[in-house]
């Protein structure tokens, strides 16, 4: 599958690079983000759900698990697998009886494959004071939204 990195030299430049793309998902869209700690996925978060027009705040659900936020445009789903140990943990979150009606963005989604079905992996990686975006398709829904996506977040690439 396709990928490309993007740069973001700050957390102003983060939320940008999520608002350009907050308008491409849809319900039912999935998006694993995944780095370390302070790599920058809330902040990423916080930009994408002010781009639809949230009207709650948004905080990192890594002791809630799952944050539903209300958009001008329908919910977003913000989860954090961080403190989750086991795929039956997983499963008895009963968040995959969700995902067909918001948008989810999934933090640490990556701990259990095949749980969380993904168009797009955004992983997070620190650079001096700024960050590296990896952003790749896992399927054909993610390659239709990385076609949309990569144009507009030109002057961030990372050649």
């Amino acid at each position: 599958m396709e990928s490309f990195r993007l740069i973001s030299t700050s957390e102003g430049e983060t939320r940008e690079i999520a608002a350009l793309l907050s308008p491409l998902l849809r319900a039912g869209d999935a998006v694993i983000l995944d780095g370390a700690l302070g790599a920058g996925k809330t902040c990423f978060v916080q930009g994408f759900a002010a781009a639809r027009g949230c009207v709650d705040g948004v905080t990192s659900p890594t002791f809630s698990i799952a944050n539903f936020y209300r958009t001008a445009t329908g919910e977003i789903l913000h989860v954090d697998l961080y403190r989750i140990e086991t795929p039956g943990e997983y499963d008895d979150l009963g968040l995959a009886d969700y995902l067909p009606g918001v948008i989810a963005l999934v933090e640490w989604g990556l701990k259990f494959p095949g749980r969380v079905e993904a168009a797009l992996l955004l992983s997070f990686e620190r650079e001096g004071a700024g960050r590296v975006l990896t952003v790749e398709a896992l399927d054909a829904r993610g390659e239709e939204l990385m076609a949309g996506f990569k144009p507009n977040v030109s002057s961030f690439l990372l050649c």
